[in-house]
This record gives C-alpha cells, structure tokens and sequence, in this order.
C-alpha cells in the first residue's frame, strides 16, 4: 500500500487515489467539488437514483447546491469509492479538523451542510461493507496524522450504517457512540401515522373550529409542480423573517449563503418533483408554510414558517396535522419530521421514531488507536466530573 502525503499537502491537491485504478476492483478517491468531471457527474447522479431514497440530502442535487452555497464548501473533499474509473459504489463528504469537541486532535468529520438534517452519506447498500472497507482501510494508511473518522446524523437503522457497525465488530475496530437520539418519524407499515392520540386530535380539531369561525374558511394547498416556485420561495422567506428568527437574525434570509441554499434546493427539489410546497390559509390569508422532500420511499421534513400573529391557533401544528394526514395515506411510505423529539408537540402526531447516532471509528496505526483509545477515556472521565458538579436538568 503506498502511504499518502501529510494532510497539508493532501489538502492543496485536486484527487487521491488508492489503490491504482483497475476496472475489476474498487478504489477510494478524494476529490473536490469544484474538480468533478461530467462522467463523475453523471456517476453521482447515476448513484443518488440507485440509493438516494433513505437520505434525499445526501443525493447529487442537494448537495451539490449545499457544496457551491456553503462558507466552507471548498475545504470539503469527496470520499468516493467507485469501480475503477467507472460507476460509484459510495460518497461521503469529508473535512480535515483540528479539534474533537474541546479536544485538539487530528480527525476526519463528515461534512453537512446547514438544514441538512441527516448525514447518512450515499452508498449502495448492497455494496455497504466494501464501503466501509475500502475507505476506512484509506484513511489507515495515510500519514496525516488524523486518529478517528467523527460521524454525525447517521440513521441508526440504515443498512449503510447497520454495516459500518458491522465492520467495526467484525475488525475489532474501536467505534463509540458520542449520543443517540431519537426523533418523531413514520415507519411504512406502522399503523396509527397522520392521527395522532386522541387528546391531540380533539385538541387540533378545537384550534381549527375556532380559527375558521374567528377569521374565516382554512384551506392548505400544495403548489402544483406545473406552477414556479419562485413566488412561493419569496412569500416563505418574507413570512420566516417576520417572526422570532427574524428578529433574532436565524432566518433563513439572514445569511445570503442559507438563502440562496434555500431557493436552489427548492427549486430544484420542485423541477425534480421531490420537493412539496405547503400553504396553510385561513380567509385567503397565508398564516403557515411548510416544505418537505419526497423519494420513492421516504419524506423529510425541511422548513416550516407561520404567522405569529395566530400563534394561539398553532397554525404550524395543524398544517404538520395534514402533512402527517398525507403521508398517511402512503402506505410504502416513511417519514422523518427532522425535528427534535418534543418539539411543538410533533411526537404526538407521529408514533414512531427514527434513531440518529454521532459516533467516532478509530482510524490509523497502533499508535494512532492508542491516542483514540486514550481521548475516549479522557472524554468519558470530564463528563463524569462535570455530570457530578452540574447534574443535567431533569
């Protein structure tokens, strides 16, 4: 195996391949964004099709634009795992860091976008574990010194990342979980998506009663994919800026990089036909806009915005009632909200859950495992000291 340079000079330079391209074996490349040719293009395309449904954010489109948008989108190199020069068996964006947490520490960390709220990178699940082979066999036997892979926002259900787990094990390969946490989603299959409990329900229906009989009829309407998007983008951006993030400068319209994120992937999420454009109405007056991503078997929730001004009438959770209400009319569909459990009530329209896991895989030579081994501990023994001092709120 040849031993790759030092992460400076592997960081001025466009690609790195391991091993040398052979039509009949994998091989691992690091590319930037800005040097992928049209057949790499095409094969990342090719790739988000065969593989993209479980997590739309890791598919060619959407981060593509998350790539050319971001304040750091230059520093991110493409891990791609691929038959030779020919079709790609995997993807992930990866970014050299200093520092693990408070920790200084040479690492890798998968890269994600702001309001990209997954990070499951984008492999044929049937060529999962080659994957994971191949790249974390790459990251070995480099010099640059980096001692772990830091994963985050991983589907702890997805095969991609059930064969990591996987590999680990089967390696002997140190992995450990930094925090799981669960968050309201659908299952296809699951009974119960788009009703929630009783209470809630009851509850939702005396909020709409009363909006319509205070200010008139509510309507929600989806954008038909024959009609642009443009407007729709402007009212949602002018309805966000309105309220708290507005005032508290997190809106999307705050920063011209999240903006224009923002309109690229609605646009092309809405000229591809994943994306929905959700409008919730009362007497003719826009009050709740939401937006979410479809594949063939999976939503994601993405942006929703409502006018404080009915706050008492919780436009946004009844217009999440009728998303919940679609979807569960999808049988073979699922859905991840991309909400933290308990926000505005979301668990109690969606029964099931969809685990995340951040976790950190060991990478390198003995020595490199022993410095891993090592920060893990130091890691583990500052929280229980902290945890003793400040115990969480319960």
């Amino acid at each position: 195996m040849s031993i790759l340079p030092a992460a400076s000079s592997f960081q001025a330079s466009n690609s790195h391949e391991w091993p040398a391209a052979d039509v009949d074996r994998p091989i691992v490349r690091m590319v930037r964004h800005a040097d992928l040719t049209a057949d790499d293009r095409a094969c990342w395309a090719a790739l988000s099709a065969q593989a993209g449904a479980a997590n739309i954010f890791a598919q060619d489109w959407f981060m593509d634009a998350a790539l050319s948008h971001a304040h750091d989108g230059r520093d991110v190199l493409l891990a791609v795992v691929s038959l030779g020069r020919g079709p790609w068996l995997g993807v992930m964006p990866l970014m050299a860091e200093w520092r693990f947490g408070r920790w200084p520490a040479h690492i890798w960390h998968n890269w994600s976008a702001t309001n990209q709220f997954l990070g499951t990178p984008l492999v044929a699940a049937q060529s999962a574990h080659i994957f994971w082979d191949y790249l974390l066999t790459f990251l070995d036997t480099r010099a640059g010194g980096e001692i772990l892979l830091h994963f985050d926002g991983f589907d702890a259900d997805d095969p991609v990342s059930m064969a990591l787990f996987d590999h680990c094990r089967q390696e002997g390969r140190a992995l450990h979980t930094i925090q799981c946490v669960d968050r309201p989603a659908h299952r296809a299959g699951d009974d119960g998506a788009g009703r929630g409990d009783p209470k809630t329900q009851g509850r939702l229906r005396s909020l709409l009663r009363r909006l319509e009989r205070d200010h008139g009829p509510v309507a929600v309407t989806l954008l038909d994919p024959a009609q642009p998007c443009a407007p729709w983008i402007d009212a949602f951006l002018e309805l966000e800026a309105s309220g708290w993030k507005g005032r508290a400068g997190s809106a999307l319209g705050s920063d011209p990089a999240t903006e224009a994120l923002f309109r690229t992937v609605i646009e092309r999420g809405h000229a591809n036909g994943s994306a929905r454009l959700a409008s919730l109405s009362t007497g003719g007056h826009v009050i709740a806009m939401s937006s979410w991503f479809e594949s063939a078997t999976w939503g994601h929730g993405f942006k929703m915005a409502y006018d404080e001004g009915y706050r008492a009438y919780a436009p946004g959770q009844l217009l999440m009632h009728d998303v919940s209400d679609r979807i569960g009319r999808r049988p073979d569909m699922s859905f991840d909200t991309c909400v933290p459990r308990g926000a505005n009530h979301y668990h109690r329209l969606w029964h099931g859950n969809r685990r995340i896991i951040d976790g950190a895989v060991a990478i390198g030579s003995r020595w490199h495992r022993l410095h891993f081994d090592a920060l893990i501990r130091a890691r583990a023994a500052y929280a229980a000291v902290k945890n003793h001092f400040h115990p969480p709120q319960t």
